[in-house]
C-alpha cells in the first residue's frame, strides 16, 4: 500500500474523520467536547484517496501509465474548506482548545491510514466517526472507513448518530437529558470486563455523571425441561447473576466512589436490551474482543446490533 502520512507526534488526542457528510460533521462537535474533557489535543482528519496502482487490480479496463499518476495529490479548496470549517467551529465553541487538520493522501482503504497512526502507542486516545440514518429500527449507515476501523482498531472508536436541528444542521442524536452513560458487559470476570469497566468509570467521571451497567441473558436451551418442572429456576438462576455483577463491579464502585454507577440484569438478548436502553443514555459502550481470525478481525453480533441501532453515540472497547 503507498501511503503518505504526516505523523503529528502528538501524544494523547482525539481524532476524527471528515468527510463533507452532516454526519461528519456531528462527530467533529461530538470529539470537540471529548478532548476539552481529556485535556487533549482534537484531531480532524480527512482522507484523500489516490487511485490504486494497476499492478494492484486485476480483470480490469486499461490503465493509463502509472508514472502519469500523482503521488502527492493536492488537497483542493474543497477539502481545505471543510478542514478550515470544522476547526474553526471547534475553535469557536471551545476557546483554548487545541484543534489541528491534517489532509491524509494514499492508496488503498482510508481504514488503512488511520489504523497505521492509532496503532502508534501514545499517539491517539479515541477514534471518532459520524453516522446517518432514517432511525434507530431502520437502521443507521455506517461508513466504509469507520465500520473496519471499529472492528480493528487497538483503540476505542466512538460512532457519533447525527440528527438535524430547527435551522438544518447536523447535530449529535441525544433526544433525553443528559446525565447517564450505559455499559454492556458479560460478566464472566476476565480482563475484558476490567477494560470496559475503566472506561466506562472514566468516563462518567470526567463528565460527572452517572453510569449504568447492563448484563442481559438467557436460559441456555438444555434449562428448558428443567424449567417446565420447576418454573422458579429461571428466578434463581437470575439472582445468582445479580450477586455475581454486584461484585464485579464493587471494586470499581471503591475506586471511582464520584461517579454513581446502577447495576441491571435482564433477560433477554443483549443487543436487542442495549438498543432499547439507548434512548436513555449519552453514550452506550460495549466491548469488542481482540483476536486474530482466518479472515481477519470482525466485530460480533452484540457490538453490530448497538452500532446500527442505538439512538446515541457507540463506543466500541477492545479488550483481551
Amino acid at each position: 500500500m503507498f501511503l503518505r502520512w504526516e505523523k503529528s507526534g502528538m501524544p494523547g488526542n482525539v481524532t476524527v474523520g471528515l468527510n463533507g457528510s452532516p454526519g461528519s460533521f456531528a462527530a467533529v462537535k461530538w470529539a470537540a467536547k471529548e478532548a476539552v474533557l481529556r485535556e487533549v489535543t482534537l484531531r480532524i482528519v480527512h482522507v484523500q484517496e489516490l487511485p490504486v496502482p494497476p499492478e494492484h487490480v486485476k480483470h480490469v479496463a486499461p490503465w493509463p501509465p502509472f508514472n502519469d499518476l500523482p503521488t502527492e495529490p493536492k488537497a483542493s479548496s474543497k477539502y481545505e474548506g471543510l478542514l478550515e470549517g470544522a476547526t474553526a467551529e471547534a475553535e469557536n465553541a471551545h476557546p483554548g482548545l487545541t484543534v489541528i487538520a491534517e489532509n491524509v493522501s494514499g492508496v488503498g482503504l482510508a481504514s488503512e491510514a488511520l489504523l497505521a497512526e492509532a496503532g502508534t502507542p501514545g499517539s491517539t486516545d479515541l477514534l471518532v466517526f459520524g453516522s446517518h440514518g432514517l432511525d434507530r429500527f431502520t437502521g443507521f449507515v455506517i461508513g466504509t472507513t469507520s465500520l473496519p476501523v471499529a472492528a480493528a482498531s487497538p483503540c476505542p472508536v466512538v460512532l457519533v448518530r447525527g440528527g438535524k436541528n430547527a435551522g438544518g444542521k447536523q447535530e449529535p442524536l441525544i433526544k433525553h437529558p443528559p446525565g447517564q452513560l450505559l455499559l454492556g458487559i458479560d460478566i464472566r470476570g476476565t480482563e475484558g470486563d476490567e477494560t470496559l469497566l475503566e472506561f466506562g468509570f472514566d468516563e462518567a467521571a470526567r463528565r460527572h455523571c452517572g453510569l449504568r451497567i447492563l448484563h442481559a441473558w438467557t436460559l441456555p436451551p438444555t434449562y428448558a425441561p428443567a424449567q417446565t418442572a420447576d418454573p422458579g429456576l429461571g428466578n434463581e438462576l437470575a439472582g445468582r447473576i445479580v450477586q455475581t455483577l454486584e461484585q464485579v463491579v464493587e471494586p470499581w464502585r471503591q475506586r471511582f466512589q464520584e461517579v454513581t454507577a446502577q447495576t441491571g440484569v435482564v433477560m433477554g438478548a443483549p443487543g436487542a436490551e442495549l438498543v432499547y436502553a439507548s434512548s436513555e443514555a449519552d453514550l452506550v459502550i460495549v466491548g469488542r474482543r481482540e483476536r486474530s481470525l482466518p479472515v481477519g478481525p470482525r466485530l460480533g453480533h452484540v457490538a453490530h446490533a448497538v452500532i446500527h441501532h442505538a439512538a446515541s453515540p457507540v463506543a466500541i472497547v477492545p479488550h483481551p
